[in-house]
């Protein structure tokens, strides 16, 4: 089965490229669908990149199999899967959720990609990462409970 997503007519909106790709992925997974057309369009190859770039992202990486650039047609991909069991298993660990955390120095909330099902496995992680509003470092102790609600506790990344 094959399902296709055309990003014509929302080709100037970042927000909704996001959401669309987002929502064609886990479509994808819920169906176990075989293959993903993304139709970019010719034009001048940034929403292509774009695209690339959201596929590049490592929880995205581990649930798919490959990436193909169309030979006969510059303006689509194909994003092919495979669904044996174990990576049907590995995918749906891997899915990543947006959390919220409050930067320790301006107060700004901040969004970062987590994934609770393996926090659960594999336990609390510690990881640093720069607030946007200020630029401060933030050390993050990224944590889930039982129930899969995950904790983010923000600290000052500066070394004293």
């Amino acid at each position: 089965m094959k399902l296709k997503l055309d990003l014509h007519p929302i080709y100037n909106d970042s927000r909704a490229i996001d959401l669309a790709l987002r929502g064609i992925m886990d479509e994808a997974i819920e169906k176990r669908i075989t293959e993903v057309e993304i139709i970019t369009g010719i034009g001048s190859g940034q929403l292509k990149r774009a695209v690339l770039r959201f596929l590049d992202q490592p929880e995205l990486k581990s649930i798919y199999h490959r990436v193909e650039k169309d030979g006969d047609n510059w303006g689509r991909l194909f994003v092919h899967f495979r669904w044996e069991r174990l990576q049907m298993a590995k995918a749906v660990a891997a899915v990543a959720e947006k959390e919220n955390y409050v930067c320790f120095c301006c107060g700004t909330e901040v969004s970062v990609v987590v994934s609770a099902v393996t926090l659960q496995e594999e336990g609390p992680e510690t990881r640093m990462v720069e607030c946007p509003s200020c630029g401060s470092p933030n050390r993050l102790t990224i944590s889930a409970n039982r129930q899969g609600q995950v904790k983010i506790l923000a600290a000052s990344g500066y070394e004293s």
